[in-house]
């Protein structure tokens, strides 16, 4: 509030200031009525910021530069003496209620401030070189002061334009998920422009993935045409401008990573306040960019551990449990006693047992591909438990798939794997529900079976533990959190949630 408060202030002392010269000129100089235009340096147009002795409607005049008597004078950077009956570009001069004009240009080096304009009526004397010397004094005088008050506008805009991003900034880089971070932006977005609505998305394999839209109804609303938007700026990386909105991209060098609408209604912003967005939106890039690179470096991480556990245990382990287990069979061929004999088969049962378990470990360890709709793998997957197993399965998906990131559909679909292979091994159930959820934060997937149940304080230490340890670490590992509950003869629950 205080900086806003500075800014009218600014402007008024501009304002106060300009009467104070027009006021100082018109005596000096014998002047009759006249007026001070001050340049739009983002319009490139003069507008009337102090006037005498001429129509209120001038406070409505919008001159661009280069048309007009005030705009070629300021383009051409050219002091005039103007009379009745002078030509000026190509026209003969005849006005009524002025004999003689003064216009005076105010620059300085390459800026270009705006014009002064004196007037004499037909009653007094041309205006002569001398008054146009003394007109040129003010003229510096004036420019010296409004540019200082200027500059000190400016400052206060960069001031309240730097506060307001930190501000964002600051409040982005706290969050540890792409999802959260874009909603927070596209929320900020909005409360800091005049806009009323927004989508904002990410770009994943030159496809625009949708994250989040105020109000939610916003994108059934705009049907096909917000793809076909955002698919013009992927092309250009170059934003787009409609008759109530415009398309930002959010850029990180040369790279497109994704994009905002912006719906303003009637009253599209001015290009400072593009400008303004740009701004924020390439430093905005810059901490995405940094984000998703850290989320896809540990991904990588991860699974290239998690293929080089599986290796071992194939090469080393299965081998030395298939070596083990060839032994056995041929010792069982020399007829050992009874006794011996038992020990043996059990040995082999064992053996047998453990080598099953490992090649699970090493199918469920595999990263996963998964192709078509996210829900759709789920769904296969389980129906496919179901008739391998006997177990009638009830499955619940809801929400919108495709705010979904690989690393997230991965990670549920390793844990809803894991999580039915146990019901299927260990439950004994009858039944069980699968439930997954996508939600605005984050996705949950709950496993719950009717089956014998467990004590899992008593399990946890226990070497067949493994596979939850495996989710738990996996869930985790996306700033997630994984719950298990066992309750003898009663059943098991499994759930976990992942932010987005």
């Amino acid at each position: 509030m205080l900086l806003e408060g500075a800014e009218e202030v600014v402007h008024r002392k501009v304002i106060a200031f300009s009467h104070s010269i027009l006021d100082m000129l018109l005596n000096i100089i014998d002047g009759d009525s006249g007026s001070i235009m001050l340049l739009d340096p983002i319009e490139k147009v003069l507008r009337v910021t102090s006037y005498r002795g001429i129509s209120p409607e001038v406070e409505r005049l919008k001159i661009a530069l280069g048309e007009g008597i005030a705009g070629y004078a300021l383009k051409k950077k050219t002091s005039l003496i103007l009379n009745n009956g002078d030509i000026f570009m190509g026209r003969t001069l005849s006005r009524g209620d002025v004999n003689s004009s003064i216009v005076l240009p105010v620059v300085s080096g390459e800026d270009r401030i705006g014009v002064i304009n004196i007037n004499r009526s037909p009653e007094k004397e041309a205006f002569s070189i001398e008054d146009l010397e003394t007109a040129s004094l003010f003229g510096r005088y004036f420019n010296a002061i409004v540019r200082s008050i200027f500059a000190f506008h400016k400052n206060l805009q960069a001031t309240k334009i730097a506060r307001a991003h930190y501000r964002i900034l600051r409040n982005v880089s706290r969050y540890r998920g792409v999802n959260c971070m874009m909603r927070y932006l596209l929320e900020a977005l909005i409360n800091l422009t005049s806009a009323s609505s927004g989508v904002i998305g990410i770009y994943e394999r030159d496809k625009i993935r949708i994250l989040h839209s105020i109000p939610r109804d916003l994108i059934e609303n705009l049907g096909m045409d917000i793809d076909v938007l955002f698919g013009r700026v992927l092309e250009d990386k170059r934003e787009k401008i409609t008759k109530d909105a415009i398309i930002l991209p959010i850029l990180y060098k040369e790279e497109i990573l994704g994009a905002v609408y912006l719906n303003f209604g009637s009253s599209l912003p001015d290009l400072r306040e593009i400008r303004r967005i740009k701004f924020l939106l390439r430093d905005v890039g810059v901490m995405l960019k940094n984000l998703s690179s850290y989320i896809s470096a540990k991904e990588t991480v991860r699974r290239e551990e998690r293929t080089r556990i599986t290796n071992i245990l194939h090469d080393r382990i299965c081998q030395g449990i298939t070596e083990g287990i060839l032994r056995i069979q041929y010792i069982k061929k020399f007829n050992p006693d009874q006794d011996i004999l038992a020990e043996v088969d059990e040995l082999e049962y064992l053996l047998k047992k453990v080598l099953d378990d490992v090649r699970c470990i090493i199918y469920e360890e595999k990263p996963v591909k998964l192709e078509g709709g996210f829900f759709d793998n789920l769904r296969k997957y389980v129906e496919g438990e179901e008739k391998r197993s006997g177990i009638k399965f009830d499955i619940t998906l809801s929400g919108d798939e495709k705010i979904l990131p690989n690393s997230v559909k991965e990670v549920i679909f390793s844990v809803l794997r894991e999580a039915v292979s146990n019901v299927r091994r260990h439950s004994m159930a009858d039944s069980a529900y699968v439930e997954c959820n996508v939600e605005e934060d984050g996705i949950r997937l709950k496993v719950k079976d009717n089956g014998v149940g467990f004590n899992y304080e008593k399990y946890k230490d226990e070497s067949d533990s493994f596979g939850i340890k495996i989710m738990k670490d996996r869930v985790e590992s996306l700033g997630g959190t994984f719950m298990i509950e066992g309750v003898p003869y009663k059943g098991t629950r499994v759930e976990a949630y992942v932010p987005l």
